[in-house]
């Protein structure tokens, strides 16, 4: 018995789910993960090369922080950058946020404050807690025009929920300076710097 063309599609068809479905990419990609982790570079840069050249921009992202590193690849910073871009352009958080890390610090690229806080922004809106916690910073020093206490407050809030302990000191201290009892130091620009 000869099946129809249509029989032939749906059994293609889902042939396709099924082997879409079945776990691969994201196990190389844990692989990678675990492998850098434990110190094997190479064998970590090996497969985010392959998914960086297409196209993936965590992979973009990963391969931007080797080449920053100098671990597992050339250091390289320009490389860096462009992959990082790449990254925060295809919309992945991690590539953001190392974009506006070296924006804030003048890494590679001239200083640009701006430029940091629109690419921490984007961070942050897309999950990244070290991002939160830097943008509710940028926020305090009014980067974006004026001091937005309201919005700085709502993404260190962010942060700490999400663990960070830093994002958390400044907020317990933000209080404690509303009352005139705070004696931390809010020279923001090493705490950008320093925090993670």
């Amino acid at each position: 018995m000869m099946k129809s063309p249509s029989s032939w599609l749906f059994i293609g068809l889902t042939c396709v789910l099924i082997w879409r479905l079945l776990p691969g990419g994201a196990d190389e990609m844990d692989s990678a993960q675990r492998a850098w982790q434990q110190g094997r570079f190479s064998q970590a840069v090996d497969i985010w090369q392959a998914k960086a050249e297409a196209g993936e921009p965590r992979a973009q992202a990963l391969m931007g922080w080797s080449h920053e590193l100098g671990q597992g690849s050339a250091l390289d910073l320009a490389e860096a950058i462009r992959l990082y871009r790449q990254a925060a352009e295809g919309g992945d958080a991690l590539g953001q946020y190392r974009l506006g890390e070296v924006y804030l610090r003048g890494h590679g690229v001239a200083q640009d404050l701006a430029m940091a806080f629109h690419w921490m922004d984007s961070a942050a809106r897309n999950g990244d807690v070290p991002a939160m916690l830097k943008l509710g910073i940028l926020h305090l020093m009014g980067v974006n025009g004026q001091v937005d206490m309201v919005q700085a407050k709502e993404w260190l809030f962010q942060a700490a929920r999400r663990g960070n302990k830093l994002a958390l000191r400044v907020l317990e201290e933000l209080a404690l300076a509303e009352e005139g009892k705070s004696q931390f130091d809010f020279n923001w620009q090493p705490l950008l710097i320093g925090a993670s």
